[in-house]
Order: C-alpha cells, then structure tokens, then sequence
C-alpha cells in the first residue's frame, strides 16, 4: 500500500532529522489524496513549502518508491477553498531579494590589523571593481574577522560607487529555495548577477544543500565571466570543505585563499572600548577576559551601553554584567563531553569507546553513550550513527537496549548535564 510505504518514510525522516524538526515543519502537512505513484498534500504557509523543498525533497528521490519500484511523486500545495488545487502564482507575495544590512562598524577602518590578519586586511584594503584574484577565499575559525573584512570590503566599494551584494549564506539559500518555489528564477538571477561584485559570508553553510550549490554555480559563472569579483568566506579550506560539490571546490580554488587564525582579544578590546567611549583599566580588561571567555566583546558593548559612560570597576561591571554573566556560566552539554564522562565511568579509553570492539567492556560504554546521546541532546539517530561510525539502526536498538535496562533497575544511571 502507497500509504503504509509514505508512513515508513516519515518515521524514517523522523529519525533523521529529530522529532523537534518534524513536528513543526512535517507533522502538520495535510495528507489530501494518493493513488498509485502519486501523493498530493497541504501545507499551512509558503515557509513549509521552501523547508520542504530544500530538506525532504532531495530524499524523495533516495527512497520513496512504490511496490513497482516507481518513484512516488510528491505534490504541495496551499488552503486555496478547492482541495489540492494549487494556489495561483500570482497570489504569492513576490521574493523580496535584497542584500544583508551591513553593520555600520565593521568598516576597514575599524578594523584592527594583527600578525594573523595583516595579509587579509591588506588584500582587502586595495580591492577595487577590478580584482587579479578572483574569488578572493578568506576562511578561519570563528571570530577570526572573516565578516569584518568582508562587510568592510562591502563599504568601501559602496562609497567607490559600486553596486555591492553582500549576503549570508543562509540568506542566499533562502532566496534559492523562494525562487525555485514560487517559480521567480529569473528575478532571483537577475539580483545576484547585475551586480559589480558579490560577497558570501559562511560558504561552509552551503553543505549538502544540492539546490544552492547548483544555483550557486551558475551564479559563480555568470559573475566570474565577466570580471566581476566574487569574495567568499568560511570555516576551512575550499579543500576541507564538507559535503560541498567537487566544482564548486575547484572554484574556489581558481583565486586567492587566505587563512585567518583567531587574534589575540586584548588589542580589539582596547579599539572597541574607544569607539563605544568607555575607559579601559587593565583591571576592567583583565576581568573582562577572565569573566566572559566566550564573547568578552559582547560584555564590553552592554557595559558601554550601561555604565553610560562612566569609568566602572570591575565590582561595578560585575553587577551591570549580571545577567550575562549567569549567561557565560550556563552549562552547555555536548557529545563530546558525554562521551569522556561514560568513558571515565567505565575506566575506558574515549578511542576504544568510539572504536570497532564488540567486547562487553567497550561495547556497553558504547551503548550507554549513545542513549545519553539521544536523551540529553535529542540527535536524530542518524547524527548519532555518523559519530560512532554505525548505520541508525543499530543505534536505535542500543538506545531501546539501554532504557530497557534502566527501567529494569538493570544499569546504574550516570550524573549528566
């Protein structure tokens, strides 16, 4: 039956993607009619219809075939008063494709040129509409000043007067995923490419989404044909990049890439506690640094914000910084983190636990690991399974085998998170 195999494709999607996931964006699709290889349902909004578009149906393809092996058709539509009839196009709202807002502070001359930055900065500071390296590839760990260099690139070829596209990776995607939807490829293409230069912050985010990278290719061509620079930035080398098409890579590569490494806090504290107006002691800095090790710049702006200007202590900042300090002490439970608490608890390596043993003394740990895992994180099985190195299955059983014995007083609990 047509229905039993779209039921058994659900539960399997569930597991992939968590139920968190499925509940808000596949639970409430309204199942209208099926017949042999077709099946024909309602979504709430557009917004369900472009998540649909770009997480579920690239898996239809995979795995939903009927009892002939014939591939089901999947068909969405819109509430529209007639059942399964599609809404007109043009009663869509129309895409809205405008760039990122540039934040007005993350301009090249706010920017603070360091040892592990100067041969970026430099690059960017001499760019102009024309470019000998094109793409320019700048990549490196978070706060390393990829979107600075970027937004400030942005700047300064808006005041040379150059029509400037600067978006977010993730906001890309969403204009690929609208477009392709609502059938406006041609407004899409027309924005992302009448354009003097296009700059994509977190390329990276283009991982395993076939439809960007497709439209993301055509754009890169049509751009680089004609000289037009194309600034990209993300977490690693275009040749570590993870789940990205082997010609896009090689794009990338036709340019300049650039690392960044993370630069030392202090100075950028200094520079910013200047422009935002707020006197710097090495005392209020040193607490900075030692208090707020996650973002001591997002600290440093509330303080300006609060102390309105006045010269605070660090007793005084800890009590203007209260909140966000309770914010930095907040534990965050991790995997990793799961794995070394169950290893230690077991008198286990972390290797031998994440290893191919199936002797009793590894392959408890690992089972028990997995079921904090699911329990405490929510992963899908499969995210689960990729991290131990086994299909979802088998991390499914382990999780039942456990709670099974927990329940059964069978296995002693582990104090996590």
């Amino acid at each position: 039956m047509l229905l039993q195999v779209w039921e058994e494709f659900l539960s399997q999607i569930r597991e992939e993607i968590g139920s968190g996931a499925f509940e808000r964006w596949l639970a409430p699709l309204k199942l209208l009619r099926f017949d042999a290889a077709n099946i024909y349902l309602e979504a709430k909004d557009s917004f369900q219809i472009s998540w649909f578009e770009e997480h579920i149906r690239p898996r239809i393809k995979k795995k939903l075939f009927n009892n002939n092996q014939r591939l089901i058709a999947v068909h969405l539509s819109l509430p529209s008063g007639g059942e399964g009839e599609k809404k007109p196009v043009a009663e869509y709202p129309r895409l809205n494709i405008k760039p990122d807002a540039l934040d007005p502070e993350m301009t090249l001359e706010h920017f603070i040129p360091l040892e592990q930055n100067l041969m970026a900065f430099k690059l960017i500071s001499e760019i102009s509409a024309t470019t000998p390296f094109n793409p320019i590839y700048l990549y490196g760990p978070k706060g390393s000043g990829k979107t600075h260099l970027l937004m400030g690139a942005a700047h300064r070829l808006k005041s040379l007067g150059k029509k400037v596209f600067f978006a977010k990776a993730e906001t890309f995607t969403e204009h690929v995923v609208q477009a392709i939807r609502l059938g406006f490829m041609q407004d899409f293409r027309k924005a992302y490419r009448d354009i003097d230069v296009l700059l994509i912050d977190d390329i990276h985010i283009f991982s395993k989404k076939s439809a960007t990278q497709e439209e993301f290719f055509h754009t890169f061509n049509a751009l680089h044909t004609f000289g037009k620079p194309i600034l990209l930035s993300a977490n690693a080398a275009p040749s570590s990049l993870s789940e990205i098409e082997p010609r896009l890579i090689s794009r990338f590569e036709w340019g300049l890439s650039l690392s960044l490494d993370k630069p030392d806090i202090r100075p950028i504290l200094e520079k910013k506690s200047s422009l935002w107006n707020l006197p710097l002691s090495p005392d209020l800095a040193q607490f900075l640094l030692s208090r707020f090790k996650k973002n001591p710049l997002q600290a440093l702006q509330a303080l300006a914000l609060r102390s309105k200007g006045a010269p605070p202590t660090p007793l005084i900042a800890e009590k203007l910084l209260r909140d966000l300090l309770e914010e930095e002490n907040r534990h965050i439970l991790t995997h990793d983190e799961i794995i070394k608490l169950v290893a230690a608890h077991y008198g286990v390596k972390t290797e031998d636990l994440l290893g191919d043993s199936k002797m009793r003394e590894y392959a408890l740990p690992r089972q028990v690991a997995m079921y904090y895992c699911r329990e405490k994180l929510k992963m899908p099985f499969q995210k689960i399974g990729e991290l131990f190195k086994r299909d979802h299955s088998t991390v499914m059983t382990s999780v039942k085998q456990i709670q099974k014995a927990i329940e059964e007083n069978k296995i002693e609990l582990i104090s996590i998170g």
